[in-house]
This record gives C-alpha cells, sequence and structure tokens, in this order.
C-alpha cells in the first residue's frame, strides 16, 4: 500500500545549529542521516535538485535563471508518483508560486508573515496595490473584507499586516515582532488539506524562519538569547563581514542568537505539526526533515562569509536529513554521505514503502552565479564573487575548484557538523575528482534566459525584506 509523504524543508538552517537548538525532532526521528549535503548554496538550484536529483548544470537553474516552471517540463518526484496527490505549502518567495514552483504541483499554497490565513483576503498585497490614497484606501480594504467568503479571517489578515508593518517600520519597532514568517501559518494551510484524506498523498511545507533578516520575536524563547529588545538583523548584510569593525562583530553575536532561536522555535512548531500528520489519516505517512541549505555564519569555518553567498563551505552545505515513520530497513544513524541528488529517489522509495539505499562514498555540489541582492559585495571584487565552484566530498576530504583555476583539499571532520579546514598550501584536486561531473566547469553556460517575468509589488518587497534586491 502506497505511503503518505512529507516533506518539510527547513530552509536555511544548518546541521551544527540544527542538531543544538532541535531536540524535539531528533528525539522524534527513526532515522538520522549523519552527513547530508545540499547540491548548491542557495534556494533556487537545491530546490531544483531536491526534486530533480540533477545538480544545477543540468536542471539550468540558477540566479541567472531562476524560474522554477521550467521544472515541468523535465522529470521530477511528481513522475515517480503518479498516483500521489501533490500538495505544496511554502513561506519561501523562490519556492513558491512567483517562480513557478507550483508547476508540479496540484494545490500549491503562498504563504507570508502578513497573510495569517491564506484561503483569506492578502490584505498585504491589496493595500500595497490600492490606489485610493489616505483612509479612502483602508476603507476600500474594509470593503473588500466584507465582500470576501472568508470575511472574519481576512479582517484577521488585515490586523496582522498593519501590525506587523508598525512592528517592522513603526513605532512598535522597538519591541519584539508579534509573528513568525509563517510557519504556524504555513502548519495551519497543511492540516486544512490532508485531513481525512483517503488517497496518497506527497506534501511539501517549506519553513522561512531560519532564513535573515532575523528578528527578536514574541514567540521565541526570550532567555535562550541576549539581544536588544526588537533588534532586527536587517541592517546587517553580507559585506559587513568582508571588513567587520568591533560593531559588526557584536551584532553578527546577535544574529548567531537569533538564528538559533529560530530553529529551536521550528523545532516546536513542526513537531507538533508531525504530531498532526501522523495522526490526521489512516494511512502510514512518513515524514522526511532536511533544509535545502545552510548559512555562512561568518565563522572562521565559513571563511568569514555572511549568508548564503557564492560558496561551498560546509555551513552552506551540511544540512540535517531525518526520517519519521519510515518502512523498516534503516539504521538508526545513517554515517555515509548522502546527497540531496539522491532525495528524489529517497521519496519516491519510501512512498512505494521501501527503504532504498540512498548513501555514497563520493558525492558532489555546485555554485554556477552569484546569490541575488549582493551587487555591493561583487563591486568588491567581481571575479572573485561571480565565479563558478564545484566540489566532491571523499571520505573527510572536500575537494573543491572554481572557474578561476583555485584548487583546494579541504579538511573535514565527521564528528565536527559543518566544520572545515583550509590548508595554508593551495594543492591540486586529483583527475579522478572532475569525473564526477559529466560535464566541464568551464563550459557551463550561466547566461540568463531573457525571460525575466515582472513581478508585483508585493513579491518585490518580500524579496527585498529577504535581502534579494
Amino acid at each position: 500500500m502506497s505511503r503518505n509523504v512529507v516533506l518539510c524543508c527547513l530552509d536555511t538552517v544548518r546541521k551544527d545549529f540544527f542538531d543544538r537548538f532541535s531536540t524535539r525532532l531528533q528525539d522524534r526521528a527513526d532515522v538520522t542521516f549523519e552527513q547530508c549535503r545540499a547540491a548548491s548554496c542557495w534556494s533556487v538550484p537545491s530546490h531544483a535538485s531536491m526534486v530533480t536529483g540533477d545538480l544545477p548544470h543540468e536542471h539550468g537553474i540558477h540566479a541567472k535563471n531562476p524560474r522554477l516552471d521550467a521544472l515541468s517540463a523535465r522529470e521530477t518526484i511528481r513522475d515517480d508518483l503518479p498516483d500521489h496527490h501533490f500538495l505544496g505549502v511554502s513561506s519561501n518567495i523562490y519556492a513558491g508560486s512567483a517562480y513557478g514552483f507550483d508547476a508540479i504541483f496540484d494545490e500549491f499554497v503562498d504563504i507570508t508573515r502578513d497573510h495569517r490565513y491564506p484561503d483569506a483576503l492578502d490584505a498585504s498585497t491589496f493595500i500595497t496595490e490600492e490606489t485610493e490614497p489616505g483612509l479612502a484606501r483602508y476603507a476600500a480594504v474594509l470593503r473588500a473584507c466584507l465582500a470576501h467568503p472568508e470575511t472574519a479571517k481576512s479582517v484577521a489578515n488585515t490586523v496582522a499586516a498593519q501590525l506587523q508593518h508598525l512592528s517592522r517600520n513603526g513605532p512598535l519597532s522597538n519591541f519584539p515582532t508579534l509573528f513568525d514568517d509563517g510557519a504556524r501559518s504555513a502548519c495551519r494551510a497543511a492540516r486544512s488539506r490532508i485531513h481525512g484524506r483517503d488517497d496518497p498523498y506527497f506534501l511539501f511545507v517549506n519553513f522561512m524562519e531560519g532564513h535573515e533578516p532575523h528578528r527578536d520575536t514574541l514567540g521565541y524563547d526570550r532567555d535562550s538569547y541576549d539581544v536588544p529588545t526588537g533588534w532586527s538583523s536587517r541592517p546587517l548584510q553580507t559585506w559587513d563581514a568582508v571588513e567587520p569593525s568591533p560593531e559588526t562583530d557584536r551584532q553578527l553575536g546577535w544574529y548567531r542568537d537569533l538564528y538559533g532561536a529560530s530553529i529551536a522555535y521550528l523545532d516546536r512548531v513542526v513537531d507538533e505539526f508531525v504530531s498532526d500528520v501522523l495522526a490526521a489519516t489512516d494511512r502510514e505517512t512518513t515524514v522526511v526533515i532536511t533544509a535545502d541549505h545552510g548559512e555562512n555564519l561568518a565563522l572562521p569555518e565559513d571563511d568569514g562569509h555572511l549568508g548564503h553567498i557564492t560558496s561551498l563551505t560546509e555551513g552552506v552545505l551540511h544540512v540535517p536529513l531525518l526520517i519519521i515513520n519510515p518502512p523498516a530497513g534503516y539504521d538508526a544513524v545513517e554515517s555515509d554521505y548522502v546527497s540531496h541528488l539522491e532525495l528524489r529517489r529517497l521519496l519516491a522509495g519510501l512512498a512505494h514503502d521501501e527503504t532504498p539505499d540512498v548513501t555514497a562514498d563520493r558525492i558532489p555540489a555546485e555554485v554556477l552565479a552569484m546569490t541575488p541582492g549582493n551587487d555591493p559585495l561583487r563591486e568588491t571584487d567581481p571575479a572573485y564573487w561571480t565565479r563558478r565552484i564545484r566540489c566532491v566530498y571523499d571520505g573527510e576530504t572536500k575537494y573543491e575548484w572554481d572557474s578561476l583555476g583555485v584548487e583546494q583539499a579541504v579538511e573535514l571532520d565527521h564528528d565536527r557538523p559543518c566544520w572545515q579546514s583550509r590548508p595554508p598550501d593551495t594543492s591540486s584536486v586529483p583527475s579522478w575528482v572532475r569525473t564526477e561531473f559529466d560535464t566541464a566547469l568551464g563550459a557551463v553556460s550561466v547566461a540568463a534566459d531573457g525571460d525575466e517575468t515582472p513581478m508585483d509589488d508585493a513579491v518585490l518587497d518580500r524579496l527585498e525584506d529577504l535581502g534579494y534586491r
């Protein structure tokens, strides 16, 4: 009998911080893959690799070609499970309908922190697009709420949107942010769509709490961190970490504290959600928890980088991978490498009540173009920040090379998640390493496809808030 499969993507959550702050999910897991690596360093190429099993140069989706609706013309996990109903709920604007990720789903729900009830009026977008000035604009919103079938929820969305605006940009900005980045709304939307289903389903849920900017938030455990009340990391930019000052170092400490608190918050919310999912139908349900990529935290082992910029550090590649309620057959802890390139095969196997071996001795990863929103950083050293990078893992060594001709064997320690050390000398990588890729790095095209879809103001505002504009 086919199983339901739920894929929870804890966006931007790196393995070492997950191990420290996500105790509930770890205790609940039946299987833990200790050495999972993402296929790339940020959302667009990583999500494409997760559902196709292809590297970025193969699926062609990257910073200069970010449209995920191109996946509809490729084989994906959808083709492996033709009898499953595909549901998607996402708080990630890039892994959402704005960039065509909904194309492989039967139903898809976009979540934002201002849109607490997805089935009701999106008040934030309505206010942004409404042309009436002053009070007339809010009168128009009220009329729209009253005309909507979900009147009460539409009013709640309006109130939430205004409170969020006041807490981020207005007189409440010195107080903790009132709402999370959509985790509880995403759980609510997913629950309503799976409860009592008789047919098998595949459910994807993306949670964005681990993504910058990080804010002092009302729902976080205030005792677990010490930052100024109401502080937000939004003014702290990736290029600030290049030559940090004492003040920057202090803010980076706050950044890391809130990053950990966001993961601890997700641990509580997703743990409750998993309980609900397992009880929602009579069909066996397996839950897989991972992250599309991690995050550089300006630590020495992150090469001093901040954010998921052009890099293949362990901070951005080493991610959690847990399975809850799988078929019998896996050991409780799997210590060999597993790549997100095998996630599609893992999910399909679990849905068919199987336990495929997805581990390998060697696994690759790559980044082909610079993450959007980092133009000031690129201007400091264009050749370096726009370079293409590849790596291959083999034992406790990561062989890395880039389009500038730099090659290096990076030292790892499997007992220290997200840690790496670059020896002072630059050494050549073995010739066999490049055979893990079917196309030479210099032969890969990263040109834009020339078909940039215009985005509405609400999408552009969300991208700016996430640091992508």
